[in-house]
């Protein structure tokens, strides 16, 4: 996936191939509380005009990607870049971003007048609609070739519909097993991840789409698998259904490896770098603790001294990031750099929800902090030579 820092982070699979746009948060917009002393500095993105903003993306060059409420109070892409907030417009009523690549070009889905939407290009301040894609579709991604995969409804598409990959102008469909093809993440050498589903809806199983072919990447002993991110090696990352629980795996030229669970049911990875490095977050006895997985082991990151933490993304450098919970069980995002946590300060605001969802190599975290008024503003967290 493109814009990760080199790294791919997975998306949550069910959302993106569904195409759920995202949906205002409501309530007025009032300022973003301020973290406690000590916690590394960040900035406030600020908003389109309207209460709130999120983050969907952050490249290696500083480009914070994401959505906001506007003025009129509909929804909007923007793009940050050095201080500089941009409105992406739309060809319609709203624009929902996806994905940024290192050139700086945008997909996503935007709502024309007639309520439809169709899957867009945002490339040197101009909104392209993919005309070659045919029917209702969305994208989710796009590499730094500027490849753009999706999902379009059919007549016959089922709950999720048909995967596309649009180059140059042209549209092509994924080969898939008589069900929904769902395309989540695309990697720099075309390499697409997502799930099949058979005709009957019965089987789901993680697809990795290579030179435009279809390979397996059924784990032996599973009945169900997605595969939620790739990286630029080819690496796959993913999760897999067997008796226990939901497990995650690493494909490998061929090879599957179970990454474990730390004695638990259940694991999931959300990043793989370029290093080969992942990181997740595994359901143990005592809650759910952030990881990372690397030559075969698996490192429980810790919490601030509460039951919980979860990570988000992994840099090149191996740093990772999301959030924890401290002895009062307050959620804080977190740092976790070179055997040590960075607390970012606490994320919540009353019913406000804050997170922390990606680091680039140069040290930069996008995340959201909550707001008083039960809203969320996109900032950024500059952790300098601390990364």
């Amino acid at each position: 996936m493109a814009g990760r820092s080199g790294s791919v982070r997975a998306r949550a699979v069910v959302a993106a191939a569904a195409g759920v746009l995202l949906a205002g948060l409501g309530g007025p917009g009032m300022a973003v509380a301020a973290p406690p002393r000590g916690a590394v500095g960040w900035q406030d993105l600020g908003t389109l005009g309207g209460a709130w903003s999120v983050p969907v993306g952050l490249t290696d060059s500083g480009i914070v990607l994401g959505n906001s409420q506007t003025t009129a109070g509909r929804i909007h892409a923007f793009v940050w870049r050095d201080g500089v907030l941009t409105d992406l417009g739309t060809l319609g009523t709203d624009s929902h971003a996806a994905a940024v690549n290192e050139r700086g070009i945008v997909v996503g889905t935007t709502v024309l007048a007639d309520g439809r939407t169709r899957p867009f290009r945002w490339r040197h301040g101009v909104m392209t609609d993919l005309t070659a894609v045919g029917g209702p579709a969305w994208a989710v991604d796009v590499n730094d070739r500027g490849e753009v995969i999706g999902t379009r409804h059919t007549n016959t598409s089922g709950e999720y519909g048909q995967a596309f990959l649009w180059r140059d102008g042209v549209s092509t469909d994924l080969p898939g097993r008589g069900g929904d093809t769902v395309p989540v993440a695309i990697n720099d050498r075309g390499d697409v991840v997502g799930f099949t589903n058979s005709a009957d809806g019965t089987v789901t199983e993680a697809a990795l789409w290579r030179g435009g072919r279809l390979v397996s990447l059924a784990p032996p002993n599973a009945w169900a698998s997605m595969a939620a991110g790739v990286s630029d090696r080819g690496q796959v990352i993913g999760t897999m259904r067997d008796g226990a629980g939901w497990r995650a795996f690493l494909w490998d030229n061929g090879v599957f490896i179970d990454l474990g669970a730390l004695g638990g049911t259940d694991s999931y990875p959300v990043s793989i770098n370029g290093r080969g490095q992942l990181a997740g977050s595994v359901q143990t006895p005592t809650g759910m603790r952030a990881v990372r997985w690397h030559h075969g082991v698996v490192t429980d990151l810790g919490t601030l001294g509460g039951s919980y933490s979860q990570a988000m993304a992994i840099n090149d450098v191996g740093t990772v990031v999301g959030e924890a919970t401290d002895a009062d069980g307050v959620k804080h995002g977190v740092v976790w750099a070179r055997g040590r946590s960075i607390d970012l300060g606490p994320l919540d605001v009353g019913t406000s929800g804050g997170r922390v969802g990606f680091v680039n190599d140069r040290g930069l975290v996008a995340g959201q902090l909550g707001a008083t008024g039960g809203d969320t503003h996109a900032v950024v967290w500059d952790l300098g030579r601390r990364h």
